[in-house]
């Protein structure tokens, strides 16, 4: 079986033929996750996957390939356990400077970190391209691969989908901790559904919205607040109203409305032709409260 088909995945193919790991053909629009590093990639995939069996006892048959061999630049990488297959493209490049500012301006930590992840050296591109179903499962997966990468200068985690990263101590962290990755499931706009704020030229007030959510099938919603005061409150609202809709499979419409309690109702709507700074990929609700 050629080196591609083993890469990228063939049709014709399942999971696995002999030892070899296949990537699954039936995706075609993955989910993944980027981690940016200190200095040139030297990383040691034995020490990686003994990392990955620390933080989760549980895995029994990790195993990675490198389907082009030994590169002199750069990295390319598959790896897999239970359902799991994630590819890994690595390079010793710069990630591009204008999605890093999209991703690290808005992100709620500090600015020393933030100044270490703009002037970071190398970059990988993890993918998930396994056979499990749930978007959720997946992004877990290659978060739990993520935390492994701190060891090898990594600093942040980066999620260009969702316009957002936390720092891949943080991610380390919560990785080690028994079940501390239900913080990011229970808040999807830690990292998978980012939370963002901004202010528009001649409007009044602070619009909050978030990003990502149509990779889980679910539409993003956006408010206008008065305030950047309101930040916690809004996104509280769209980590709950995210979370129940994953969960329920239940959908929200334009004109739908729902009581929020204080005698106050809240109404959802399409953004309307001139908000052009709400359109993007996939569905976006916009939430008034009256």
């Amino acid at each position: 079986m050629g080196i591609f088909s083993r890469f990228f995945g063939k049709k014709s193919e399942s999971k696995q033929i002999g030892n070899s790991i296949i990537a699954n053909p039936d995706i075609d629009s993955p989910v993944g996750l980027t981690i940016v590093f200190k200095g040139a990639l030297d990383i040691n995939n034995d020490k990686l996957l003994t990392q990955l069996k620390s933080i989760d006892p549980t895995i029994k048959d990790i195993r990675y390939e490198m389907p082009f061999g030994q590169l002199e630049e750069g990295i390319c990488l598959l790896v897999s356990w239970g359902k799991h297959v994630i590819r890994i493209y690595g390079l010793n490049a710069p990630y591009p400077k204008d999605v890093l500012e999209l991703c690290v301006t808005p992100a709620n930590y500090g600015q020393e970190i933030k100044q270490q992840i703009y002037e970071s050296d190398s970059h990988l591109l993890l993918y998930y391209v396994g056979y499990e179903q749930d978007v959720l499962e997946q992004y877990l997966a290659l978060t739990h691969l993520a935390a492994c990468f701190e060891q090898f200068n990594a600093l942040a985690v980066i999620n260009e989908d969702a316009h957002t990263s936390l720092p891949v101590n943080f991610i380390n962290a919560l990785a080690s901790e028994n079940d501390g990755l239900t913080t990011l499931v229970a808040c999807l706009p830690l990292l998978f559904c980012g939370f963002v704020k901004y202010e528009i030229e001649n409007i009044k007030g602070i619009w909050m919205r978030t990003y990502g959510a149509n990779k889980f099938g679910l539409p993003n919603f956006a408010a206008l607040a008065n305030s950047y005061e309101e930040s916690d409150y809004y996104f509280d609202m769209f980590s709950n109203i995210l979370n129940y809709l994953r969960q329920s499979k239940a959908t929200m419409n334009p004109g739908d409305t729902m009581e929020i309690g204080d005698n106050r109702m809240m109404s959802l709507r399409a953004p309307k032709d001139d908000e052009y700074f709400l359109k993007d990929q996939g569905d976006l609700l916009v939430i008034e409260i009256n």
